[in-house]
């Protein structure tokens, strides 16, 4: 009974053992992989980094601008500063009043916290 006992306590010792000894290896490996791909890009010199962005210059040159038209390009530029350009900020902040002041959508009147409720009871913690 004895040898048994000795038996199942080296068993689990040995076992136990060899379990904390796995992790460190796949912990390693694991970092070396995240400096790995960390410093992929740093090994490059500046000569293939430009080529390679000249690379993907020259693949989108042949697609069609946003504004392709000069009237076009007007526009958006006046569009936006038509709401903003020679206006001071007071001027814009009583525009922003006015129009809030004008606005008549119907409001949701806010929930008034039964005393028993989480909120409540959230807000009433020390």
């Amino acid at each position: 009974m004895n040898k048994l006992m000795i038996a199942a306590i080296a068993a689990l010792f040995s076992a136990s053992v060899s379990a904390q000894s796995t992790t460190p290896a796949d912990a390693n490996k694991d970092k070396q992989e995240m400096v790995k791909g960390a410093t992929a890009g740093a090994g490059k010199g500046y000569g293939t980094q430009a080529a390679e962005g000249s690379a993907k210059a020259a693949e989108s040159k042949g697609t069609s601008k946003a504004l392709p038209d000069k009237a076009s390009k007007q526009k958006a530029v006046s569009s936006t500063t038509s709401t903003t350009a020679g206006k001071g900020y007071g001027t814009q902040a009583a525009e922003g009043s006015a129009k809030a002041a004008a606005d008549t959508s119907p409001r949701k009147p806010k929930p008034k916290p039964k005393l028993d409720s989480p909120e409540m009871k959230e807000a009433s913690k020390p």
